[in-house]
C-alpha cells in the first residue's frame, strides 16, 4: 500500500515506479477488481468519463470535479504520450478509495490492441513481459458494466446481440485475458447506428456488431432502464448522443485534432455535460 499513497500524494511520480513498486501497486489492483462484480450497480452522484487513452490530464481534472463517484468507461492507456502515468494514477486511486472509483473494461484493456497500439512495447520496453502479464491479469479482472442509479447502463462498447438482460453480465468470466465469450466481446467493441434497426455487422470486424434504436429500447424496456452511456467513439465535442437521447457517448482524450474532452455528471436520474479541459 505504500506505493498506492505515493502516487496519489503526488501523481507526477505514476510514470516513474521501480519495477518493485509496479508490482505492488498492480498486485493491489488486481485483489481490488477481482472482488468486484462484473456488473457493478452504482448509487449517488457520478461522474462519468469516456476514453482518455494516455491522457492523465483528463482523467486528472476529472477526478477534481465534486462528485459521491467516479466511473471511467475504459481504454485508458494505448495512442497517448502518459499511457503509463493515466493508467497506474488511475489505479492507485481505485486502490485507495475502491469504493469511490470504478474502472470499467475497454476494448483497449486487452493484449492484442496493446501490442497494435504501443502500450506492450512501452511496457515491456521499462519493465519487461512479466510486468505486462500483470497488467494484463488486472485488465482482465475489471468489471464489464454498471447500472448507475438504477436507470443508466453504462458499457465501454454497447448493447450486445443476444444480451437481453443486463443481469446476465454478472455471468461473464472474469481472468478473460482476451475477450473470448461473444458478449463480452460486443460489450467492449459494438457501435450504435442510427440508420440500423436492431443489430447489424459491424465494419470494426468479424463478431462485432452495429445496434439501433429499436434493440436500444426493447433493452431499455425490458431492464427498467432508461439510458445507455457508452464511450469507444472519437466525437470532437466530447458528447454525442443518439436515438435522441437514449444512448450517450461520451470521447474524454484531448490529444484528438479539435477534441474537447467531456464527461457527464449523473445527479439522480437526471444528468450534465462537463468539460474536462
Amino acid at each position: 500500500m505504500k506505493v498506492t499513497r505515493k502516487v496519489v500524494e503526488d501523481p507526477e511520480l505514476a510514470d516513474r515506479l521501480s519495477a518493485e513498486e509496479l508490482a505492488e501497486l498492480l498486485e493491489e489492483a488486481l485483489r481490488v477488481f477481482r472482488a468486484e462484480p462484473q456488473l457493478l450497480e452504482l448509487e449517488g452522484n457520478a461522474l462519468v468519463v469516456g476514453d482518455t487513452h494516455g491522457d492523465f490530464e483528463s482523467s486528472r481534472k476529472a477526478l477534481l470535479e465534486e462528485a459521491h463517484l467516479y466511473l471511467f468507461l475504459g481504454d485508458y492507456v494505448d495512442r497517448g504520450l502518459e499511457q503509463l502515468k493515466n493508467v497506474n494514477f488511475l489505479l492507485a486511486k481505485k486502490v485507495e478509495q475502491p469504493e469511490r472509483i470504478y474502472l470499467l473494461r475497454g476494448n483497449h484493456e486487452s493484449p492484442l490492441m496493446n501490442y497494435s497500439y504501443g502500450f506492450y512495447w512501452e511496457v515491456v520496453g521499462r519493465y519487461g513481459p512479466e510486468i505486462y502479464r500483470m497488467y494484463a491479469e488486472v485488465f482482465s479482472s475489471m468489471p464489464y458494466a454498471a447500472i448507475l442509479n438504477g436507470s443508466a447502463f453504462a458499457v465501454h462498447g454497447g448493447l450486445a446481440k443476444g444480451l437481453r438482460n443486463a443481469s446476465d453480465v454478472r455471468g461473464l468470466r472474469k481472468r478473460d485475458i482476451e475477450p473470448s465469450d461473444p458478449i463480452a466481446l460486443q460489450l467492449l467493441w459494438n457501435d450504435p447506428d442510427e440508420s440500423v434497426e436492431r443489430f447489424a455487422p459491424s465494419p470494426r470486424g468479424p463478431s462485432i456488431y452495429l445496434y439501433g434504436r429499436m434493440a436500444v429500447e426493447e433493452f431499455l424496456e425490458s431492464n427498467g432502464l432508461e439510458l445507455v452511456v457508452r464511450a469507444h467513439e472519437y466525437f470532437p465535442e466530447g458528447l454525442h448522443e443518439y436515438f435522441q437521447g437514449k444512448v450517450l457517448s461520451l470521447f474524454s482524450c484531448r490529444h484528438y485534432p479539435g477534441t474537447s474532452p467531456k464527461a457527464v455528471l449523473f445527479e439522480g436520474k437526471a444528468w450534465r455535460s462537463v468539460s474536462l479541459t
